[in-house]
């Protein structure tokens, strides 16, 4: 991997990649940057790894249906600053003490400025369709749905019959926005072991040797691999 993508973001990174997805990236369903933040976070903790290839074009509303409007310079900069901050939220998740830091949109109401994660809360939601049926499991517990509620409440029109009203006012906004992180950890811790079994199974996939098909078979029989389990439809 290149050392660069490693490599935290700025604070004029932030920036710079808030502007790009505002005003460069010319696609109707591009997302802004603390929906973005949400939905990369949502692709990091998940039960699915899913590759860059899928999540980056759908986050920058690229439907593949034509040429992207957007210059190849400005898309491929965007993507490596997307690709740097979702790498910097797995780095976060990974410490020694699991953390995040998200990037919520902030609203200003009669004298004060509110945190909101609507935008963020939607961003997720949309990361966990990219592999819905597997969230499932998770959203069917009782633990797993209150950990999603504060997500559903800001993030999801129609979750909850009382949701106007737990949802009025900025200030109910981000008291729900401050119940996220936690939750959000919760569900990487529940889905950690799902991802580590996962990944030490493709581990031990691509590191068994290879048998040659005049080797030995693997299985003890005495035979050449060729005339035991590398014949195809052989029962041991």
């Amino acid at each position: 991997m290149n050392k660069n993508a490693l490599k935290p973001l700025s604070e004029a990174e932030f920036s710079e990649l808030d502007d790009l997805l505002l005003h460069h990236v010319d696609a109707d369903d591009a997302m802004t940057l603390d929906m973005l933040d949400g939905f990369l976070h949502a692709i990091a903790i998940g039960p699915t790894t899913i590759h860059p290839a899928k999540w980056l074009p759908f986050a920058l509303g690229l439907d593949g249906s034509g040429p992207p409007k957007t210059s190849m310079a400005v898309l491929n900069r965007v993507m490596d600053l997307a690709m740097r901050h979702y790498n910097g939220i797995i780095t976060g998740l990974q410490s020694t003490q699991p953390e995040m830091t998200p990037t919520w949109a902030a609203q200003e109401y009669e004298g004060q400025t509110y945190d909101t994660a609507e935008g963020w809360a939607y961003g997720f939601i949309e990361g966990m369709q990219m592999c819905a049926d597997d969230w499932q499991p998770m959203l069917d517990t009782a633990d797993g749905a209150a950990w999603f509620r504060p997500i559903g409440l800001l993030g999801q029109d129609d979750f909850s019959p009382n949701q106007d009203e737990l949802t009025k006012t900025p200030a109910q906004r981000a008291k729900i926005t401050q119940e996220i992180p936690p939750a959000v950890l919760e569900m990487y811790l529940y889905w950690l072991p799902h991802r580590e079994a996962i990944h030490e199974q493709e581990v031990a996939n691509t590191s068994k040797p290879k048998v040659g098909r005049n080797d030995p078979c693997p299985c003890g029989s005495g035979k050449k691999f060729k005339k035991c389990c590398g014949a195809g439809d052989a029962l041991h």
